[in-house]
């Protein structure tokens, strides 16, 4: 089982550019986009972590799930924190100093340890070469391992077919997998079974603007909408919805979200640091009566 999430960050690595990425329209520079969303993900993924801590203590999540849901955010996190580190690394350097750079290190070691926590990719030797670990032209230990596990939580779901979390987590299965039509199906199942499920509804979201990130309207707007009802200070839906408003113009509004959202944030971290970018961007548009780029 814990070979899926070894998958998940191979097919992560290869996609996570055009998954992670903001809207090409938007008129902030790419590279800060990206960034920013990373930042977001990886805010995401800790909330989802200490939730789940939530769930298992009071044992409202069958125990079986809650060990393959671990797994899998940890995993995930890994990639995104591997994913920001690359990006500062490759970033100029000349006006930041060493600074900056001592603040690499935690993110490195921290990736390392949830990597081997999550997918158990060190199992082999370390030294073995990656072409042994998965060679390219036969079926891998971790597709098979990927697969079996989907099959099985298939089978559980067919008997129980009202477990949302079952759904849930079947969804994330099937997008790590690659199997976007099937995820879809799944979380809108979940969806159905649990429209007020706050975990949920983020990560359906989050699917869904990745499937199309030009795309801020629709279903994926429904479902923040919901979600910020249901949760005013959910910096996800504040990030969204200032996002949103932001593409029609509405700079106002935007800034109003994510000035929010940067009361809920660390003050000195990086997320911060992309807000108010985002935030001064907004001003200047608004004070410019300018539109976003496209």
């Amino acid at each position: 089982m814990i070979w899926l999430f070894g998958l998940a960050l191979l097919m992560l690595a290869a996609s996570a550019w055009y998954l992670a990425r903001l809207p090409a329209r938007a008129a902030a520079p790419v590279g800060r986009e990206r960034h920013f969303q990373l930042l977001a993900l990886r805010e995401r993924l800790l909330a989802q972590l200490n939730e789940l801590d939530q769930d298992t203590g009071d044992r409202s999540l069958d125990a079986a799930v809650a060990a393959d849901e671990r797994r899998r955010l940890e995993a995930e996190l890994a990639h995104v924190l591997h994913e920001l580190d690359a990006a500062t690394d490759a970033a100029p350097k000349g006006r930041e100093g060493p600074a900056r750079r001592n603040r690499l290190w935690p993110p490195a070691v921290l990736t390392v340890v949830l990597a081997l926590l999550a997918g158990g990719l060190y199992t082999f030797n370390s030294q073995a070469p990656l072409t042994y670990l998965a060679p390219p032209d036969e079926e891998t230990l971790m597709a098979r391992e990927g697969r079996e596990m989907v099959r099985g939580l298939e089978k559980r779901l067919s008997r129980e077919p009202n477990d949302s979390a079952g759904w849930a987590l079947l969804g994330r299965s099937y997008a790590v997998l690659g199997r976007l039509e099937e995820a879809k199906s799944a979380y809108a199942r979940a969806y159905q079974l649990a429209p007020d499920d706050r975990v949920l509804l983020a990560d359906y979201a989050w699917f869904l603007y990745n499937q199309d990130p030009t795309n801020t309207e629709g279903l994926v707007s429904e479902l923040y909408g919901r979600l910020y009802r249901l949760e005013p200070r959910n910096p996800h839906a504040l990030w969204f919805l200032g996002l949103a408003a932001y593409q029609k113009g509405d700079y106002r509004k935007a800034i109003g979200y994510w000035e929010r959202m940067l009361k809920l944030v660390p003050p000195q971290g990086n997320t911060a640091k992309e807000l108010r970018a985002a935030i001064a961007k907004a001003r200047a548009m608004a004070a410019g009566g300018g539109t976003p780029g496209r």
